[in-house]
């Protein structure tokens, strides 16, 4: 930590926010803070309402705190006329460790207009930076998701869930290193695969991408109605954002699915545009399964052939059902035949024929004709369907048991016929 350097006057610049030293200029917005929003002011002036407690903390405590490199109380003001709108704290220093905590808050009248973001953004780049620490914690309450996302716009990165550190109440603890900072590159879109609906089934890697990444897509049917795959995203970042899919549509490339790609790519390309280095796009499943990404990845590659398109594999379905009902998907030589039922039931049907273990996706419109195959197939009594996979409302068991209609989603399992331990080795 250089000290020299965390003890010196602090005035930070973007376009909207100032982040500079607290004067006895911001007096007068100081009281009319205490008696209009004290909830927002530092800790160490909790309960301070005189005039005269309220200077000595600018012009002794504040400026004691710098020089002896324990805390900074800065203030956190407009840019265009300079007055105090919040308050940007580091505190809770360790120059052995050379970390520090963050807290900010803003007046009510101004939030929404990116102040906190750009003051949490200057204050920690300063504190990294020139400062020489090498760590910063940020923490939060567990359904404060616009703090939540203040932080990841950021930079910082959510490391989990401390319970009852904050007065009793959990608090999400995010963290950013110097080592964080991203280097210039080429910009990403990346797809991950979430699994098919419960959130303790996604990866590691995906959920790093998740929270590093400067644009969060969600597939949904509609802008009001969350979609599966957020629910998942939302377990780990608050930075989900709806992009509309025909996922409904039928009958090949219709007009209302190609206008929802193009205008997802545009999406993605305009984060580009706006700065994004890293655009993620999660969808269930795997996002090279069956996966609305393909298009969205054609679109993109399309509007900026320079674009790196990485994919995260997901737990799928099929994973899922058979570690859900006990079911081995292949043993030895087994082939393992994957079907959508979307086009039609005669190539479930030629499977069940020729392929040893059969798996359908997306039959619950032809619940009754599976059914039925399965039954002059011989293959009914072995077959396992699940839905809703990891969701409330779960449905997993015997196909046999199928008895009208079942969620579109639902997925089928029909194990390979096994005689005997190893027979098909």
């Amino acid at each position: 930590m250089n000290e020299s350097v965390f003890r010196r006057p602090v005035r930070l610049t973007a376009d909207r926010t100032i982040v500079r030293q607290l004067t006895l200029d911001d007096a007068e917005a100081l009281v009319s803070i205490v008696r209009t929003e004290p909830e927002i002011l530092p800790q160490t002036l909790q309960g301070v309402h005189d005039a005269e407690a309220l200077a000595h903390w600018l012009t002794v405590s504040v400026p004691n705190g710098q020089r002896f490199g324990v805390s900074v109380h800065l203030a956190i003001a407009d840019r265009e006329t300079d007055t105090l709108v919040g308050f940007l704290g580091l505190f809770r220093v360790d120059a052995t460790h050379d970390s520090c905590e963050v807290g900010y808050a803003l007046r009510q009248g101004v939030r929404g207009r990116g102040h906190a973001t750009e003051a949490l953004l200057l204050g920690a780049d300063w504190a990294l930076n020139d400062c020489g620490l090498h760590r910063i914690e940020l923490r939060t309450l567990t359904d404060n998701i616009a703090s939540m996302r203040v932080a990841e716009k950021a930079g910082f990165r959510r490391e989990g869930v401390q319970r009852g550190a904050g007065r009793r109440q959990d608090l999400v603890m995010f963290s950013r290193l110097a080592t964080d900072v991203p280097a210039d590159g080429p910009v990403r879109l990346v797809g991950i695969g979430v699994g098919p609906g419960d959130p303790e089934l996604v990866t590691a890697k995906a959920v790093r991408l998740l929270q590093e990444a400067d644009v969060v897509l969600v597939p949904v049917l509609a802008l009001d109605e969350p979609g599966r795959a957020e629910s998942v995203v939302r377990e780990y970042t608050a930075k989900a954002e709806r992009v509309v899919f025909a996922l409904n549509d039928r009958g090949g490339v219709t007009e209302k699915r190609a206008a929802a790609w193009d205008a997802a790519a545009a999406r993605v390309l305009d984060a580009f545009e706006q700065g994004a280095r890293t655009v993620v796009f999660a969808t269930i499943g795997d996002p090279n399964v069956y996966s609305t990404f393909t298009y969205l990845a054609q679109g993109v590659r399309a509007g900026r052939p320079d674009v790196v398109v990485e994919t995260v594999p997901g737990i799928t379905a099929m994973q899922d059902l058979a570690a859900r009902s006990g079911t081995v998907l292949a043993e030895g030589t087994e082939s393992v035949v994957l079907v959508p039922l979307t086009a039609g039931n005669g190539t479930f049907q030629d499977a069940l024929q020729t392929g040893d273990t059969v798996v359908a996706y997306k039959f619950g419109s032809r619940a009754s004709e599976v059914v039925d195959a399965l039954k002059d197939a011989g293959r009914l009594d072995d077959a396992v369907y699940g839905a809703r996979l990891g969701l409330p409302g779960e449905a997993v068991g015997p196909a046999a048991a199928i008895d009208g209609p079942v969620p579109y989603l639902s997925t089928l399992i029909v194990p390979g016929r096994r005689t005997s331990r190893g027979g098909k080795l």
